[in-house]
C-alpha cells in the first residue's frame, strides 16, 4: 500500500477511535498497519500470526477486537468463505465485489459483475425489500483442480487497482469502438464536409485512446503482475455495442450521405450516450479508483458535447464551419 494511502486510512481509523471515545494504542496501531499491508482475505488466527513476529506480546483478543473496530469503521470488511472462518479484507474505497471459490486448493477469484447487481435490484424492489448487505459466492473446482495440475500460487493484488485497471480497459473498449464507428462514417460519407467532420472525430478520439493507454501504463506500473491479474471488471458486451447506431440506418437508397450539421449533430448524440453510460455506470460504485477513472471519462465525453454545441451554432452561418469546432 502507499504511504498516502496508508496514512489517509490510519488518519481515518484515528477519527473513528476519537469519535467513540477510544483510545489510540500502539497495539491498534500495529494491527491497522499489518492489516492494511497484508491483501487477501485475512482470518483472526492469519492476522495474530502476522503480529506475533513482530510483537509477541500483542494477544489474540486485541487482535480480534481492533479487526471488529475495523469493520466498524468502514476500514474492513467481514465475510465468510463457506469453511466456517470469518474473514477479514480492504473495504475503504475498494468496490464492493463478489467471490468465486475453489473448494479444493481454496483459491479465491474476486470479481464485480454490474449486471448481476441490476438484476438483485430488480428482484429486491419486486418484493419491496430494504437489503442490509448481501454477498454471492460460488463454490467449485478451479482449473487447475480439475486438471490435477499443481496450483499456481498466484499474487495478491489490491482490488482498487485491479478496478481501476479494468475501468481503463473499459474506457479503451469503448473509445475503440467510436473510433471504429468513426472511422466507418468517415469512409462511407458522401458528403465532403461531413466526411470532414468525421475525420475531425476520429483524430480526436485517437488522442483519447492515447491517454488511456498512458493512464493504463501507469496503473499497471504501481504493482508487479497487475497486467495479468484476473478479470475484476464483468460487463455485458451488448451494453458497450447498444451506444452505436447502425450506419446503415442512416442510409438513404443504399447511399450514406450526411452533411456537416446531420454529422455534428449525430456526434452530439453519440457523446451525450457515452457520458450517460458511464455517469450511470460510475455511480453504482463507492468511490474507488476505477470510479474516478469512470467519471473522468463520462467529463471528457461531456467535453465534446460542448465542442460539438459550439460548432453546431457556427456551423448555422454556413456548413463549411463545422469542423472547425472539433479543432
Amino acid at each position: 500500500m502507499s504511504a498516502r494511502k496508508l496514512k489517509e486510512e490510519t488518519e481515518f481509523f484515528y477519527a473513528y477511535l476519537r469519535q467513540n471515545g477510544l483510545k489510540k494504542t500502539y497495539q491498534k496501531d500495529l494491527i491497522l498497519e499489518t492489516f492494511l499491508n497484508t491483501e487477501g482475505h485475512l482470518s483472526v488466527e492469519d492476522i495474530y500470526a502476522l503480529i506475533k513476529k513482530r510483537d509477541r506480546k500483542v494477544g489474540v483478543v486485541t487482535v480480534f477486537r481492533t479487526l471488529k473496530s475495523l469493520v466498524a469503521c468502514g476500514i474492513a470488511r467481514e465475510i465468510t468463505l463457506g469453511d466456517g472462518l470469518t474473514r477479514f479484507e480492504h473495504h475503504y474505497r475498494h468496490p464492493f465485489h463478489h467471490h468465486i471459490i475453489c473448494t479444493e486448493c481454496h483459491r479465491i477469484i474476486e470479481f464485480v459483475c454490474p449486471e448481476l447487481e441490476r438484476i438483485q435490484g430488480e428482484i429486491l424492489r419486486k418484493y419491496n425489500f430494504q437489503p442490509v448487505d448481501h454477498q454471492f459466492q460460488s463454490y467449485g473446482l478451479c482449473e487447475d483442480c480439475r486438471e490435477r495440475r499443481t496450483p499456481v500460487k498466484r499474487p495478491q493484488h489490491d482490488t482498487d487497482k485491479i478496478f481501476a485497471r479494468d475501468a481503463v480497459r473499459m474506457a479503451l473498449e469503448v473509445a475503440a469502438h467510436f473510433l471504429e464507428f468513426y472511422r466507418s462514417a468517415e469512409r462511407r460519407n458522401q458528403d465532403p464536409e461531413g466526411k470532414r467532420v468525421w475525420a475531425c472525430m476520429a483524430e480526436e478520439e485517437e488522442r483519447q485512446i492515447a491517454g488511456l493507454i498512458d493512464r493504463l501504463d501507469e496503473i499497471i506500473r504501481q504493482e508487479k503482475d497487475l497486467e495479468s491479474a484476473p478479470v475484476f471488471l464483468h460487463l455485458e458486451p451488448r451494453r458497450l455495442e447498444s451506444l452505436l447506431p447502425d450506419l446503415a440506418d442512416y442510409e438513404r437508397d443504399g447511399e450514406f450521405r450526411m452533411d456537416a450539421r446531420a454529422s455534428l449533430s449525430l456526434a452530439q448524440t453519440l457523446g451525450r450516450a457515452s457520458a450517460e453510460f458511464f455517469r450511470a455506470f460510475a455511480e453504482q460504485f463507492g468511490d474507488t479508483q476505477g470510479k474516478r477513472i469512470m467519471l473522468a471519462f463520462a467529463g471528457w465525453e461531456e467535453s465534446h458535447v460542448d465542442a460539438v454545441r459550439q460548432a453546431l451554432e457556427q456551423n448555422r452561418g454556413g456548413p463549411g464551419k463545422a469542423e472547425a469546432g472539433r479543432q
